[in-house]
């Protein structure tokens, strides 16, 4: 009897481990953008990502505005430049917002 009340709450334990609470460990990724092109490589792109980690949320954003910035860039040969515009905590994750802007190569 004593094994089936044991067998019991380590499956409950298991269960309640897999529940969708495994959600808040995750980097998420702000699907919109913002763009300011003027035109060539006169192009800044602000992107923003959230993770529990502030590190995974730095490099996070950095990838996501590297990423858009490429998408409106294309192929031409430029440098990247990268500032953190924002930091806030939104629910139990920490949210940081980036600027990538494009610059001539040296």
């Amino acid at each position: 009897m004593l094994r089936i009340i044991l067998l019991l709450v380590w499956i409950g334990i298991l269960f309640s481990a897999c529940s969708p609470k495994g959600e808040y460990f995750k980097t998420i990724y702000d699907p919109q953008f913002k763009v300011v092109d003027r035109g060539n490589l006169d192009v800044i792109v602000k992107s923003r990502a959230c993770a529990l980690f502030a590190q995974d949320a730095v490099s996070g954003a950095m990838r996501s505005a590297e990423f858009h910035l490429r998408s409106v860039i294309g192929n031409q040969n430029h440098r990247k430049k990268f500032q953190e515009v924002n930091r806030y905590n939104e629910d139990n994750k920490i949210c940081v917002e980036m600027s990538a802007t494009a610059m001539p190569p040296l």
